[in-house]
């Protein structure tokens, strides 16, 4: 490769890594937003930094896949560069924050799930399997309360 068309390569490699760099920082910062609306259970704000996740990964995925592109048209291993280590340990870091917020997601929906458990009657914890190894559902209208 000459030595003019490595250079145009190289520049087009830092380039998309100084945006995916952005993006990722866009995305730390939107887990720290979405940890604190899940904090203050603000289901409005919730919904808005889900949205500007899911765009975010994408322009991530997006930006990774032109990095490899360049990377492999140019033959240069753009993870073994070191302008590449800042992102990709602020992308552990990122995946770090978003596994907390999925756990605390999921034990919220584990109280729902024993609330509404407790509304239709059942005992806590009351789910149990029949002989065919399905769930048994206790089905039931019943009065919850009375004037």
């Amino acid at each position: 490769m000459t030595g003019e068309l490595s250079h145009d390569f190289d520049k087009a490699l830092v380039a998309v890594m100084g945006e995916l760099a952005r993006a990722v920082d866009s995305l730390h910062a939107n887990l720290i937003d979405e940890r604190m609306a899940l904090d203050q259970a603000d289901t409005s704000a919730l919904e808005i930094v889900g949205r500007a996740k899911g765009q975010l990964l994408d322009r991530i995925e997006k930006l990774d896949v032109e990095r490899r592109q360049l990377g492999q048209a140019s033959g240069i291993d753009s993870l073994a560069d070191a302008r590449w280590s800042a992102t990709t340990d602020l992308l552990v870091e990122c995946r770090r924050l978003n596994e907390v917020n999925g756990r605390i997601v999921h034990q919220r929906m584990g109280h729902v799930r024993q609330a509404l458990a407790l509304l239709a009657g059942d005992a806590p914890g009351g789910s149990t399997y029949g002989p065919q190894g399905t769930t048994k559902v206790r089905l039931r209208s019943a009065m919850l309360a009375q004037v």
